[in-house]
């Protein structure tokens, strides 16, 4: 599993949208978003982007380190 320093910080703004739940799909970086599905930190649903536990874990660990 990647660790929450290797992602790129477009990466880390989009995980960060995606738990705040207030972003249309056209609103997040596609590549960035491409990416935190392939690691299974959000899914696209038919309405919205939604963080997963795996992608809430990481990000609280990121803003643990900032």
């Amino acid at each position: 599993m990647e660790t929450p320093q290797e992602l790129s910080p477009s990466e880390k703004r989009t995980l960060q949208k995606a738990a705040e739940g207030e972003f249309q799909v056209a609103e997040f970086d596609w590549v960035a978003l491409q990416r935190l599905k392939a690691l299974g930190f959000v899914e696209e649903r038919s309405t919205a982007v939604v963080i997963t536990a795996e992608g809430r874990r990481v990000l609280r660990t990121l803003i643990a380190k900032s």
